[in-house]
């Protein structure tokens, strides 16, 4: 019994998370909220973004000139399409960057 136990031990391997398991996904009736970010997914972001050390300005809320260009650096820098908008996806990923 021992025997098979230790067997088992060794030949264990994990199993790869999915994706999807890790990701929040934005249900589609949220998409009208996200043309219009409210202020306290903005200030979330900000915060995210400067402690990234992407300069998002003070955490107020106002989805200004210098939060959109933080966002479009983090963009850039992580290849994906540059749109200066802030969204829950955003967020999400910003929050796993940040772990």
């Amino acid at each position: 019994m021992l025997a098979a136990a230790d067997q088992t031990v060794k030949t264990w391997q994990p199993k790869s998370a999915l994706a999807e398991t890790n990701e929040v996904v934005q249900p589609e009736d949220w998409a009208a909220q996200a043309e219009a970010p409210n202020s306290s997914l903005i200030v979330r972001a900000q915060t995210l973004l400067n402690e990234l050390g992407y300069d998002a300005g003070p955490s107020n809320g106002q989805l200004g000139e210098q939060t959109r260009d933080a966002v479009k650096s983090l963009e850039r820098r992580n290849g994906l399409e540059e749109t200066a908008q802030v969204s829950i996806p955003l967020v999400t990923k910003l929050e796993r960057l940040t772990r």
